[in-house]
Order: structure tokens, then C-alpha cells, then sequence
């Protein structure tokens, strides 16, 4: 008899939300957390969760709900030059190529002032 109680609640409940906290309340029951009921906690709980998520990553997703483009972006950023900074003889590939694409560009200004 319980449980049709606790049950019949959490539908009521459901019903009472926005479509935002809905959303958020789904989102943390996929990650095996029970929702408060209190969308300003359950927002802040999901996006820790998401965040953590987030830095596992190697690319910009759009499956989160609580963290921005922008957020990822600066995640991407921060592990690509923690990843310069620990191997740099990875990142010289990209230090050449700039360096090659300079040199290109200087000789083809040169080639065109000697017309």
C-alpha cells in the first residue's frame, strides 16, 4: 500500500513541474539519481554531473542539458594546453605547419613582387 502511495505522489509531483524541470528531473533519473523535487538544486546537481561528463569527452556534444557550448569549448581548450604543456613533441606538428604556412606566404608575396 506504500508504494502505491510513494507512487501516486511522484506523479502528482511530476504533473505540478515545468517543462524545465522535467527535463532535469529525467535527466538525473538516466544518471541514477533520485531528483529533490527542487528544480534550483536538481539544475545544480545535474550540471555537476555534467560537467564531470564534459571533461571526459574529446569533442563538443550536445547532449547535455545544464552545460553551454561555450562551457565545452573552454573544457576543449584547457585540455589541449594541458596537453602542450605535458608533450609539447606532440603539438610540434602544429608549430611547423604554421611555421611551413609562413614561409609559403612569404615567398608567394616575394614571387609576386618580382613580376
Amino acid at each position: 500500500m506504500q508504494v502505491n502511495k510513494i507512487q501516486s505522489f511522484a506523479f502528482s509531483g511530476i504533473n505540478s513541474m515545468d517543462e524545465e524541470e522535467k527535463r532535469i528531473a529525467r535527466r538525473l533519473l538516466q544518471y541514477g539519481i533520485t531528483p529533490t523535487g527542487n528544480k534550483t538544486a536538481d539544475k545544480a546537481r545535474l550540471h555537476e554531473i555534467e560537467i564531470k561528463e564534459a571533461k571526459t569527452l574529446n569533442y563538443i556534444s550536445n547532449k547535455f542539458l545544464t552545460v553551454t557550448k561555450t562551457e565545452q569549448q573552454n573544457i576543449q581548450e584547457a585540455k589541449k594546453e594541458k596537453r602542450k604543456e605535458i608533450n609539447p613533441e606532440l603539438c610540434s606538428d602544429t608549430d611547423n605547419a604554421n611555421k611551413v604556412l609562413g614561409e609559403q606566404i612569404y615567398l608567394a608575396i616575394k614571387m609576386k613582387k618580382d613580376k
